[in-house]
């Protein structure tokens, strides 16, 4: 299935299986380019934008909408 992300998904083509399962969904209940317009398809850490890849060297490498790659940051903040 990922493996063939590009010919599924040709505009916007998910960049990790997390990514793709969710827009797998999201084609079933809006299945257009112009809908698949309006979901962003960028690197991000837990549905930030790419400029939170900035903030810190160790996200550089991570590309988690959920964030669950980044387990420790709640427990670190306090």
């Amino acid at each position: 299935m990922f493996e063939n992300a590009k010919f599924t998904f040709p505009f916007q083509t998910p960049m990790n299986k997390e990514e793709y399962f969710y827009r797998s969904i999201f084609e079933e209940h809006f299945p257009s380019e112009t809908a698949a317009k309006t979901v962003p398809s960028v690197p991000s850490i837990a549905c930030s934008s790419p400029v939170a890849l900035e903030w810190d060297k160790s996200f550089k490498n991570m590309n988690d909408p959920s964030g669950r790659s980044v387990s420790s940051v709640h427990l670190e903040s306090y």
